[in-house]
Parts: C-alpha cells; sequence; structure tokens
C-alpha cells in the first residue's frame, strides 16, 4: 500500500494531529514514522499506532520523560520504531505535532518492513560521490564514541553547502531521556532545522538505493555486525552504527565511516555482501537528506 499526497490536520489538545489508516502488519515487523518540518525549529511530535483495542506511544523528540508507552501486547516501541509482536488489523498512526498552527510545509513519511529478512546485495552501479569526511573521534572523550549518528549529518550537510559544526548538529540529536545521541527523528530535525529536508526510511535491497546516490544525495545507514563480519571497519562488531554510503562498485560500497581514526581514514570500502548484511539484515533503516528546492 502507498501512501502519498498532503495530510489532513486537526486541532488537537497537544498541537495538530492527522491520522494515517495503514494496511495489515504482520507479525515481526516494523513501523517507522518520521516528520521534518523545515522553517519551523525544535518542534515536538509524538506518533501512535492504535488498533481497535490498543494503542502504543512513541515520544522520540520530548526531552523529559513520558508516561506509559502501550497498553496492549501487540507491539513494542523502542524510542525511534515500532515492532509488531503479533499481527495488526487495520491499523492507523496518528502523528501530532506541537505547533500554533497547522503544518504547511513538511514531509511526513512511514517506513516499514520485517525486522529479520535475508539481505540482497543487488547489482546496480553508481557513481562515487565526494562528502567532507569527519571522524567522530576527533570530538571530546566523553562524546567520541556515542556520536556516530550527529557526524554523519553533519558530513551530509557540509556535503548541500551547508556550515554547520559537529557540536552544533550533537546538541540537536541529544536525547535527554535516554541520554542517546542517535535517535533517529532528531537527526532528522537537525537536519531540517539545518536548512535542507530529510526523512527515515527502511529498505530491502542495495539497488533500491541507487537512484538515490545518482540524485548526487549521500544516504546515512545504521549498521550492525558480528565480530569479522565487515572486514575493513574500524570497529570489531557493533550493535548500532552509522555510516555514509557514497557509492556502490560491483563488489564494493564506498562510505565516509565516523568511526575512523582521523578524517584522512574516514572514506572506506566494504565488501557489498557483507555491508549488505550488516545494513539490511536487520531493520535496514537509512537518513535521506535533500535540499530544499
Amino acid at each position: 500500500m502507498t501512501i502519498a499526497g498532503a495530510a489532513v490536520w486537526s486541532r488537537s489538545a497537544d498541537g495538530w494531529s492527522t491520522t494515517i489508516p495503514l494496511p495489515d502488519l504482520p507479525n515481526d515487523h516494523i513501523v517507522v514514522p518520521s516528520i521534518a518540518l523545515p522553517g519551523t525549529p525544535a518542534v515536538d511530535w509524538t506518533a501512535a499506532l492504535a488498533t481497535k483495542d490498543s494503542q502504543w506511544t512513541l515520544c522520540p523528540t520530548a526531552q523529559v520523560e513520558g508516561g506509559p508507552q502501550s497498553n496492549g501486547a501487540g507491539a513494542t516501541t523502542h524510542i525511534d520504531y515500532f515492532h509488531c509482536r503479533t499481527a495488526l488489523q487495520a491499523p492507523t498512526l496518528i502523528v501530532t505535532v506541537a505547533t500554533a498552527r497547522p503544518p504547511q510545509r513538511y514531509l511526513l513519511t512511514v517506513g516499514g518492513r520485517e525486522f529479520h529478512r535475508s539481505p540482497e546485495p543487488g547489482r546496480a552501479l553508481t557513481r562515487r560521490l565526494v562528502v567532507p569526511a569527519i571522524s567522530q573521534l576527533t570530538a571530546p572523550s566523553m562524546l567520541r564514541h556515542r556520536i556516530c549518528s550527529p557526524t554523519c549529518i553533519t558530513m551530509v550537510l557540509n556535503c548541500h553547502g551547508i556550515d554547520t559544526s559537529l557540536a552544533a548538529v550533537s546538541s540537536a540529536c541529544f536525547h535527554a531521556p535516554s541520554k542517546l545521541y542517535g535517535v533517529w527523528p532528531l537527526a532528522i530535525r537537525a537536519a531540517a532545522d539545518s536548512g535542507v529536508i530529510a526523512a527515515v526510511e527502511c529498505f530491502t535491497d542495495l539497488d533500491a538505493v541507487a537512484p538515490i546516490l545518482e540524485r548526487g544525495l549521500p544516504i546515512i545507514v545504521s549498521i550492525r555486525f558480528a565480530a569479522g563480519a565487515l572486514p575493513g571497519s574500524p570497529l570489531a562488531s557493533t550493535d548500532g552504527h552509522l555510516v555514509v554510503v557514497t557509492g556502490i562498485d560491483r563488489d564494493t560500497v564506498y562510505v565516509n565511516d565516523p568511526a575512523a581514526r582521523d578524517a584522512s581514514t574516514v572514506p572506506r570500502q566494504y565488501p557489498r555482501a557483507a555491508f549488505a548484511a550488516a545494513w539490511l539484515a536487520q531493520r535496514g533503516v537509512a537518513y535521506v537528506v535533500a535540499p530544499l528546492r
């Protein structure tokens, strides 16, 4: 089911809300909402996944602890996404933005796929983009191992001609309740507040990103891999790390990996099949960032 077009916003107690009907969701599927509101900085928003009998709520931009986030066992919440633990019939997604007026300029997306699936390395080839290299290890010691997401956002913003700093983006990405810098919706909000449009998307194969790269848009992907599973990585293993994909060759994926020790070693090459497994076997999430027209 493809969902497209303008949202219908209605006044609510917390701002403005829109309700999006979703297709039936199988067990072990994830639902990943995101919203960018360029020109309206630091907007808080919530998303509720609802069925006839249950509702689960995400508060990914809130800077204070929220209340209970679910009232049913059919799904779980994970700061930035919902995870179905059983099949959900006729679900809806309710997105609420804390603005005084209904949103006029925005990009609201709802991504989804199986949490687990066999990775598809594909065959598409792309040009290799030049993206300014930044190592997260140049940050103060208390932050440097926690800011892969802000570092990737900073690299891509710089690529699109936006002069911003790693410190500024890291501050905008900090999620106080979890003490994390890698919350996906905050990365999207930080990007939009810097003057671009952005979204969290879900992918299932490498070929799907080729048209994006060919348009000159590097993408930021969330990877995880066991020890030794991604040859050439500066990390031995990871439960969650973000890198910038800059191009795809027959056997190689080119990336800017912020975990490299310095800027000169940030651009890297990873085996195509191993990278597809690290990215696409679970979740397959990416940030897509584009300049405003």
